[in-house]
């Protein structure tokens, strides 16, 4: 399955950095708490877009941006969840699965809903899994930059 990923250019300049999940060591994500290795990616640009977007602080000075691209072979990864109603607003739920899931190591990734977008796709991606292999990435970096129009103050 083809992801992509949008970072900051300063923790991504390589396909080692953009995809060791050492970020997930110093802050919470919707699926995890912080203190563990994830990579998030998603299923499409814009999405991954819309993800990155919602972390930006804005402001005049936007920082540099780099867009990923990885190929994992669609065996490594497990499909959504079904999950109960509410769970977008229910944080410490997902972020209790998405630990569990990672602490069990049963798959490289596993597709999760986006809380932004209904109907698309987000990609856990386990980079301390013993069959994940950074030879999947197919491009990157790529400078991103966000449209003015969506990130003025």
């Amino acid at each position: 399955m083809r992801l992509h990923r949008i970072a900051l250019a300063k923790h991504s300049a390589t396909a080692a950095a953009a995809f060791d999940g050492r970020g997930g060591l110093y802050g919470h994500g919707r699926w995890h708490v912080r203190g563990k290795l994830i990579v998030y990616a998603a299923d499409h640009m814009a999405l991954a877009m819309a993800e990155a977007l919602v972390h930006i602080q804005r402001s005049n000075s936007i920082e540099a941006f780099n867009h990923w691209e990885i190929d994992v072979p669609d065996a490594l990864i497990l499909d959504a969840p079904v999950l109960p109603a509410g769970w977008k607003h229910d944080v410490p739920f997902t972020q209790a699965f998405g630990d569990a899931w990672l602490t069990a190591k049963t798959s490289v990734a596993h597709l999760v809903p986006s809380a932004l977008v209904p109907g698309d796709l987000n990609c856990l991606i386990n980079p301390a899994h013993p069959k994940f292999d950074i030879r999947w990435v197919i491009s990157g970096p790529t400078p991103f930059q966000f449209d003015t129009r969506l990130t003025r103050p």
